[in-house]
């Protein structure tokens, strides 16, 4: 009986379709394209650190003991932009897949090697998960040169929650030990200390939380904090609790965004995995395409999305409606947008909820 509710969880968690993952497919790939590719021009001065600053965090990357040479990352580079591009337009998508998570995980690797380590590894497991969820079966080059696709496969879904929880649990428990659940310790207001005057993070409303001094207020946002963080690994156990949590998610990385000034914009490819993209294909796909033509759901939704991520990189790169350090106008539009369609799926959820109850 255990392992039958342990395949259940497995495998009947989330039920996608082949073109609901496939336009997720598509956004990751444009979204990976636009706004999280590696700084290139990083890689001269990575190449030119002595190599005594070389310190590889644990793993295959202390198989090396020094820097390479700069032509050596920019390949690696261009290799993961064509992986990506494989992704996009799903040519070989597992083999692309799954070279976009060793080319990017090279890059990292060494950048991480002096000594600051990011929390990035999501761009690594996403594609290398999503893989196998047969992603590339839909509005793709595969699908057109193959025999009839593979099923949709739901347990990668599930297999990227577990490391989406234990990401964020081994950053809340930690807090736990730290003191975080002590009513004195006023740890989030530390932090905002911190990062306002030492860190020089002074954007948006980080002014306003610092002269703010309303203990109780602080005390609740630590324990909330601590409680989000934690509960996300016990909240995979179920798809809903899961997407709700991805929903606290956003709340929590938008307040952070505006209060700290720190942006995780490289989770949300993965948090955009939970969107309900077979919902969003049926919703759209009659009014894209007809019968004869289904490939202009992925043209139109993938030459809109272009559209957009063109106009935000420059804005962007040309400050014509914010200057700001950090964040930048990418996170602020994209964090934003994901606060907005949240709220618009939780006002659909209630409403919904309002006329079952009634009925």
């Amino acid at each position: 009986m255990k392992i039958d509710r342990f395949s259940r969880w497995i495998f009947n968690s989330y039920s996608p379709s082949l073109e609901g993952l496939a336009l997720f497919r598509i956004f990751t790939a444009l979204m990976f394209l636009f706004f999280l590719m590696p700084d290139a021009s990083y890689y001269s001065d990575l190449a030119n650190f002595p190599d005594d600053f070389f310190s590889p965090p644990p793993g295959p990357m202390m198989l090396i003991d020094s820097f390479p040479e700069a032509w050596f990352f920019y390949i690696v580079h261009l290799f993961l932009i064509v992986s990506w591009l494989g992704i996009l337009f799903g040519y070989k998508s597992r083999v692309s897949s799954l070279m976009a998570g060793v080319f990017m995980l090279i890059l990292l690797g060494f950048i991480f090697s002096i000594g600051k380590v990011n929390h990035q590894m999501l761009l690594v497991l996403l594609p290398v998960i999503m893989a196998f969820s047969n992603w590339g079966e839909a509005y793709s080059i595969d699908a057109r040169r193959a025999d009839p696709p593979s099923q949709a496969e739901g347990w990668p879904l599930v297999l990227l929650a577990l490391f989406v929880g234990f990401m964020m649990f081994t950053a809340g428990f930690p807090k736990i030990l730290g003191g975080w659940l002590d009513g004195d310790t006023l740890a989030t207001k530390g932090h905002l200390l911190n990062q306002y005057f030492v860190r020089g993070r002074t954007e948006l409303l980080s002014g306003f939380m610092v002269d703010m001094n309303v203990p109780w207020v602080w005390s609740l946002l630590d324990w909330a904090t601590v409680i989000f963080e934690t509960g996300f690994l016990v909240a995979v156990l179920r798809a809903g609790w899961t997407r709700l949590f991805v929903c606290f998610a956003v709340l929590f990385h938008f307040s952070t965004m505006l209060t700290l000034n720190i942006a995780f914009l490289v989770n949300f490819p993965a948090y955009a995995a939970f969107l309900p993209w077979r919902k969003i294909h049926n919703y759209i796909s009659p009014r894209l395409s007809s019968e004869s033509d289904s490939i202009n759901v992925a043209l139109i939704f993938g030459a809109v999305l272009t559209g957009i991520f063109t106009i935000i990189k420059i804005i962007d790169k040309n400050d014509l409606i914010l200057q700001l350090s950090e964040p930048s106008f990418d996170d602020l539009a994209i964090i934003g947008t994901a606060l907005v369609i949240v709220i618009a799926l939780g006002v659909r959820k209630a409403k919904s909820l309002i006329i079952s109850v009634r009925s």
